[in-house]
């Protein structure tokens, strides 16, 4: 899906720093098209600029969910639902987004649940282990582990011999 791409002197500078722009981190067609807005380029000029770095792999939504999500799960400590949640949010494909989930390294995500678990756990000062459960229930959800991925975790500190 190769187009042509002309672009005026003036066009030229937008698409400058877009490339600029995409080189320096990894972006999606979302965020370019608000940064050329703000940068004032109109719609037709921003959607043809966002073609022409999608044709040259200035932008690949493929290789940005693979960064992001990789990212999000060993930086932010986020699980699924969140990174889904927040790859929406930047209007990426779900078919693209739901690649990306499938594709994660269990055995990474599984440590990543384990250790931000066991820290959260042992920063909790509660006796009561119905309430220390709850307490890492809600704090786990929030970021955005599954309920499954959350009781397979707990099952794992709370009522192990492990601990």
């Amino acid at each position: 899906m190769s187009h042509t791409h002309k672009f005026n002197e003036t066009e030229q500078v937008y698409v400058s720093k877009a490339e600029q722009y995409c080189a320096t981190n990894e972006q999606c067609r979302s965020a370019v098209r608000d940064k050329l807005r703000t940068w004032g380029a109109d719609m037709g000029l921003t959607e043809r600029i966002v073609e022409y770095l999608v044709d040259n792999d200035f932008i690949n939504e493929e290789r940005y969910c693979r960064i992001y999500c990789d990212s999000k799960i060993n930086l932010q400590k986020w699980g699924r639902i969140k990174i889904a949640y927040q790859l929406r949010s930047k209007r990426i494909e779900n078919k693209t987004i739901d690649q990306t989930l499938k594709n994660i390294d269990e055995q990474t995500y599984t440590e990543t649940l384990h250790n931000l678990a066991v820290n959260k756990a042992s920063s909790i000062k509660e006796d009561d282990p119905v309430k220390l459960r709850n307490k890492l229930v809600t704090f786990l959800s929030s970021h955005g582990f599954t309920p499954d991925e959350i009781n397979n975790a707990l099952q794992d500190i709370l009522y192990s011999d492990k601990k």
